[in-house]
């Protein structure tokens, strides 16, 4: 058993953790839940030996240890990568076995034992998988199973797990259960942390809710509720209602985009698509479908390599031209993309701003202001917003780029996945601000995977596969099972 005994953390300018105890026990799925800011990861991070807390012990075993990540390999626990591990031009097998396949007598392996024995080890837990291919041909679900099934035959005592599905459709977060389960059933500790309370009320066995750095409540799933989570985590009540939200139908204007036969080699085919001024389109389909690739194409950060563009009546030019016209891009990748790690929140956050752009006449000072009151609308969880944004957790990090695009006159607006790790009070009213826009006339654009966001914010929903559009619906009928069927339509 894993225990955190009184620990506690402090980074430049924040209290990370304060006196927080939990156990991990053997067989059982732990949840960590609590909205961004709240020390999850922090906590994970401390499981593992990434970072050293400042007060409090771990123990493992009953014993005291000075976890380090290599003193945390030692002890079989393990933090569940998706690609970072992998060996992508590897095949399957050679990714499981790891140098330890089987030997004949002259201290050689033949690739048919390799994969034999990769064979059997995935069979252990549940996993189906070619074992001849390699891992760069798998989705991003199968990879993720076999990052889950190599650390378990490596023997781990403890896997940690931080939001596992952000990349995954219904079915593939279906099957990863399905081997969590089974590898719990092995005996093995698996903490799980995800802003999907359906997710932990399904696979969880206990729970652990952090409020601001501290254990606030915790116990056995079965003995509570999704709501009863929810009101731990934030001290009240708090959903998302379409009705609450939506505010009734669009009124829908001009063609903002028009696409003519818009292709992106393999993954884009002869796409024909108006986008109108005064309605929130979503773009809706897993990892692989073409949405995430339509987006960027509506915005014009990426070229078609057939087909005609239009945004505004103009023929579509770089982004740098379309950033001209009023069109703004939040991307899937924001570390890459959508951040400068290295320099202050506020400067982050104003960017955008034309302000900005012309230094000389940028005002440090009433930037940092309207940072802290986009920080305070969108409960950023950030002490100083002169700190460098690489100190704030994932979820407030997309935070800070939401709050950059909300604050300017974008005409158009394509946000990729906007939500993923934000916390439920927060998504409210990011949902609540993109619906006032597009009652202010801009075209939104979300490309999203969230059934609950889709249902809130959407006029029309276009269903990607393949990278084509699979059919259109109306965002009040975009239920879980319309969505999917269409998807599923052949």
């Amino acid at each position: 058993m894993i225990e955190l005994q009184n620990v506690g953390k402090s980074f430049p300018g924040a209290r990370a953790l304060t006196d927080v105890s939990v156990s991990f026990e053997p067989g059982r799925v732990h949840a960590l839940v609590g909205e961004n800011g709240a020390g999850k990861s922090t906590l994970i991070k401390i499981a593992s030996g990434v970072l050293q807390p400042d007060d409090g012990e771990v123990h493992v075993d009953g014993r005291p240890v000075r976890l380090t990540p290599r003193v945390s390999r030692g002890l079989r626990i393990r933090v569940l990568h998706q690609e970072r591990q992998l060996a992508m031009t590897r095949s399957v097998a050679d990714n499981i076995v790891l140098g330890e396949a089987p030997r004949n007598r002259f201290g050689l392996s033949s690739q048919r034992q390799v994969q034999a024995e990769a064979h059997r080890r995935l069979e252990r837990v549940g996993v189906e998988l070619d074992v001849r291919l390699p891992v760069a041909a798998l989705s991003i679900a199968d990879r993720q199973l076999l990052e889950l099934a190599r650390a378990v035959t490596l023997d781990a005592r403890c896997l940690l797990m931080d939001e596992p599905t952000a990349s995954l459709h219904p079915e593939e977060i279906d099957k990863l259960f399905q081997v969590v389960r089974r590898v719990r059933d092995h005996g093995v500790s698996v903490v799980y942390i995800s802003h999907h309370l359906s997710e932990i009320m399904a696979l969880a066995d206990d729970y652990t809710v952090l409020r601001d750095g501290r254990r606030v409540g915790g116990g056995l799933v079965a003995d509570t509720s999704a709501a009863g989570l929810v009101k731990q985590m934030f001290g009240q009540d708090v959903s998302l209602h379409r009705e609450d939200i939506h505010g009734g139908g669009p009124s829908r204007g001009e063609p903002a985009v028009r696409l003519r036969g818009a292709s992106l080699g393999r993954r884009l085919k002869s796409i024909d698509l108006k986008v109108h001024f005064g309605e929130v389109l979503v773009l809706n389909g897993p990892v692989g479908s073409g949405a995430s690739e339509l987006g960027r194409i509506i915005c014009g950060a990426t070229r078609p390599t057939s087909g005609e563009i239009e945004i505004m009546d103009r023929r579509g030019g770089s982004r740098r031209r379309a950033a001209g016209w009023g069109v703004a891009l939040l991307p899937a990748d924001r570390k890459r993309e959508g951040l400068l790690l290295d320099r202050p929140i506020h400067e982050n956050s104003e960017l955008a701003r034309d302000a900005f752009r012309l230094a000389r006449w940028y005002s440090a000072a009433r930037g940092a202001t309207r940072s802290r009151k986009g920080g305070q609308t969108l409960n950023l969880k950030a002490s100083d917003v002169r700190l460098p944004i690489r100190g704030l957790s994932g979820g407030n990090q997309q935070k800070v780029l939401i709050d950059r695009w909300l604050r300017v006159d974008s005409r158009i607006l394509v946000l990729d996945e906007p939500t993923v790790g934000i916390d439920i009070p927060s998504k409210a009213e990011i949902y609540k601000q993109l619906r006032e826009l597009a009652r202010k006339g801009a075209a939104v654009v979300i490309v999203s995977t969230e059934y609950q966001e889709i249902r809130c914010v959407a006029d029309r929903v276009l269903v990607m596969r393949d990278g084509e559009i699979a059919g259109e619906i109306d965002g009040a009928d975009a239920t879980e099972d319309r969505l999917f069927a269409v998807g599923a339509r052949s």
